[in-house]
């Protein structure tokens, strides 16, 4: 999935009036022009006026566009950087995890680019805080005084500008992790555009807004927005799917993802965060196996190299009492990923539980028929003998497991007798449990 930013950038590319290189902004007259709007709405005279509230939206959006400098008119680090001009206090760079960042910082603002893009502005000194919102009152106070509907054509104009400069500043919040306000920002997108006056549908918010109030931890939120983008068909490719799914789990609901990973699976079939938990769910439910397989083959044929869908497979097979193809499936898995302990761990499970069954087998049959119990034992000591190098090798990436040495202990128990070398690694795997405990 293409990281949010680049995403967004793409949808809610937008164009706004051009400053000129250099020019300084005056945040003095920005307070003096708000210190008047503040008087003009406590006068009674005039705050029942649509063009007072009007002009107080619009300067709330200017404010906004001031505090940031301006940066939605150029494209590019060299632009901006010569657009703030004398603003520019001080642009350094560091590296952030890797990666080269640029800083340009201004008396109000940070901004942060890297590779020629900016990715987020930190605000240290708002000429007013959340100027946004109260652009938005503003607005709603324009028609509730405007009942006539006059202004409407200004208005729905209006709320544009305002919807933009709220994707914008979602955006920004989600650039600087602070979920709850990307939100809440993508929330007031989703009012805003179900007003009368405004009346359209962002498809793409509904997601956004969904993406947003999941990493909040808001996954009630996210569920009602998710379902809404799903049937606007707005998925991400898909992600929306898997997500919903997520949301639900989060709640400690584990069924009602499960018809969201199915469409979507019949949807985008290669989406692997759709494909493995539908998978998962399967597996964990004990549903019809040929389904399961169904769904991890195709997930195969768009990743061909991932472990852990071979290692699934392998487990499905495990539990159908295929030997043959349960193996076929972990020794894919291994050599996939040739540390994928939990595929070593079921092979050599896989080959000593033959073991076992040979020596069931063997004490079901009459003493007179020594030479078949002979042959049994045989074939149960070939099978235990088998997975030794595999639970060997499991050891080796994960030297830890108990289980694994506990099962290495109890088969070279049973050869001690057999050769010093045998007696030796009993001891050894023996020393190594008693460690543990």
């Amino acid at each position: 999935m293409k990281k949010l930013s680049v995403i967004l950038l793409l949808i809610f590319s937008v164009s706004f009036a051009y400053s000129q290189a250099g020019t300084e902004i005056n945040f003095d007259q920005l307070k003096k022009k708000v210190e008047k709007s503040n008087a003009d709405i406590q006068n009674p005279k005039k705050n029942i006026k649509e063009g007072t509230w009007m002009d107080r939206a619009e300067l709330m959006m200017e404010i906004y566009d001031s505090q940031v400098y301006n940066y939605f008119s150029v494209n590019d680090m060299t632009s901006f950087k010569l657009s703030l001009g004398k603003q520019l206090k001080n642009a350094v760079q560091e590296d952030v995890e890797g990666v080269l960042v640029d800083k340009f910082i201004t008396e109000r603002t940070i901004f942060y680019f890297s590779n020629n893009t900016l990715e987020k502005w930190e605000l240290l000194s708002p000429v007013v805080d959340k100027p946004l919102d109260i652009a938005y009152e503003s607005l709603k106070k324009v028609q509730e005084i405007d009942v006539q509907g006059k202004k409407n054509k200004k208005v729905n104009e209006q709320y544009n500008n305002l919807v933009i400069r709220y994707k914008r500043e979602g955006l920004n919040c989600y650039s600087l992790k602070n979920n709850d306000c990307a939100f809440t920002c993508f929330s007031k997108v989703l009012e805003i555009d179900q007003l009368s006056v405004v009346n359209v549908k962002d498809t793409a918010i509904f997601y956004y807004s969904a993406l947003s109030a999941q990493y909040a931890g808001n996954n009630k939120e996210a569920i009602d927005n998710y379902k809404k983008a799903i049937e606007l068909n707005f998925t991400s490719e898909g992600n929306a799917y898997a997500n919903i799914d997520l949301a639900f789990k989060a709640l400690g609901d584990k069924e009602s993802g499960l018809p969201y990973l199915e469409q979507g699976f019949t949807k985008y079939p290669k989406n692997q965060t759709i494909l493995i938990p539908l998978i998962n769910y399967y597996l964990n439910k004990n549903e019809d196996a040929s389904k399961v397989i169904n769904y991890i083959d195709k997930a195969i044929e768009d990743d061909s190299k991932n472990a852990s869908l071979y290692f699934a497979k392998g487990t499905i097979y495990d539990k159908l009492n295929d030997f043959d193809k349960a193996s076929e499936a972990y020794n894919k898995s291994i050599e996939c990923d040739p540390k994928y302990f939990d595929a070593y761990y079921n092979l050599g499970a896989l080959i000593y539980n033959k073991g076992v069954k040979f020596l069931e087998e063997a004490n079901k049959v009459p003493a007179k028929e020594i030479e078949k119990y002979d042959a049994l034992i045989q074939n149960a000591n070939n099978e235990f003998k088998k997975s030794i190098p595999i639970f060997e090798k499991g050891h080796q990436i994960m030297p830890e497991d108990k289980s694994t040495i506990e099962t290495l202990k109890n088969i070279y128990f049973r050869y001690r007798n057999e050769s010093e070398d045998m007696n030796k690694k009993y001891q050894e795997y023996n020393e190594k449990l008693q460690n543990l405990k």
